[in-house]
């Protein structure tokens, strides 16, 4: 049997392959991209916390099957993302924790590239906890203040003598932060400052110190894993005031304005998508009651969305209108 020429073959399957590349490109310019709706995908910035994972999720999956919109989520720390907003790489970040990502705000939004949409998680609050019996074994520990009197209740095997801190995951905005706070109120030399990796690594090991009744220092954020299952303290700190915060930042968190921030041509391209971030509001109760259910059952992420959607009807169906809310009930009932 004769082969032919395979050089020959190639260019010219090649050559079809580019000009099916044309009339595609062509088809698409033509239904102005994106899906056969002629909607271009809404790509959602996705961080590595829970509240942030799962509200991202469900809001995915109600704009994709309510709205119709393809959707994509990217994942990336949080620094990273407000580049991709500013670029465009990425239009919907549910979860911009104000003012402790103050800075990359303003600049993001300075030229108009950046918009809020919303507000959510408004009920959140941050700071410095101990367990709840450490201090009512130790009434004298109320404050950071009190610190360099206890910090040896908080030592490890690995934290050479001084207070093991667990602070946030690299690449947070508030890890930084608590460092500036830790050097702010003299406690460097004291304290053993630990990256846990995730806050999931962070929730285990409390767990783990809580069950065994052990002391531990560390930075908590409601709502989290840990705020829904642990009995805390809340360490006080120095009032906040914009003038500290602006310096050497020794003073207590402020309450956090948690934006939905989105790219400027987002209303433009789905206003009622915008209109519907606008609508949007997540509580800590509800994040609490999601956990809980997921860690009875070793659940994902993704269970934890689908199960908000399925049993929680009452509460986002508010945010959108009915025929939206219907049809993502036949979703979810098409999947079973």
């Amino acid at each position: 049997m004769q082969q032919g020429n395979p050089v020959g073959a190639f260019a010219s399957g090649a050559r079809r392959l580019a000009a099916l590349a044309v009339a595609l490109a062509l088809l698409t310019a033509a239904c102005g991209g994106g899906d056969a709706n002629g909607k271009d995908p809404i790509v959602f910035g996705d961080v590595n916390w829970q509240s942030s994972e799962i509200q991202t999720r469900i809001v995915a999956y109600i704009v994709e099957h309510g709205y119709g919109y393809p959707v994509e989520l990217i994942s990336a720390e949080t620094l990273l993302l407000f580049q991709g907003l500013e670029q465009g790489d990425v239009d919907v970040f549910m979860e911009i924790w104000l003012p402790v990502t103050q800075i990359q705000w303003d600049r993001v939004t300075a030229d108009g590239a950046v918009v809020a949409a919303g507000q959510t998680l408004r009920d959140n609050w941050e700071g410095f906890a101990i367990p709840r019996h450490v201090k009512d074994e130790h009434p004298g520990l109320v404050s950071v203040l009190d610190l360099p009197e206890y910090a040896h209740l908080f030592a490890t095997a690995g934290s050479h003598g001084k207070a093991r801190f667990l602070n946030c995951t690299e690449g947070w905005a508030c890890a930084g932060i608590n460092e500036r706070k830790i050097e702010s109120y003299g406690l460097a030399d004291l304290v053993h400052v630990v990256d846990p990796g995730s806050e999931v690594a962070t929730a285990i090991e409390v767990r783990v110190a809580d069950q065994m009744r052990r002391p531990w220092l560390g930075f908590v954020w409601s709502p989290s894993i840990i705020t829904a299952e642990v009995d805390l303290y809340l360490l006080e700190e120095p009032p906040y005031t914009d003038e500290c915060w602006a310096t050497d930042q020794a003073c207590a968190y402020p309450v956090s304005t948690v934006t939905i921030g989105v790219h400027a041509s987002l209303p433009e391209r789905a206003p009622e998508v915008m209109a519907f971030l606008g609508t949007w509001d997540y509580r800590t109760a509800t994040h609490h009651e999601l956990i809980r259910w997921m860690d009875e059952r070793n659940a994902s992420i993704e269970e934890a969305a689908d199960h908000f959607l399925r049993t929680m009807r009452g509460v986002w169906s508010a945010f959108v209108p009915y025929d939206v809310a219907a049809r993502v009930d036949a979703a979810l009932a098409a999947e079973g």
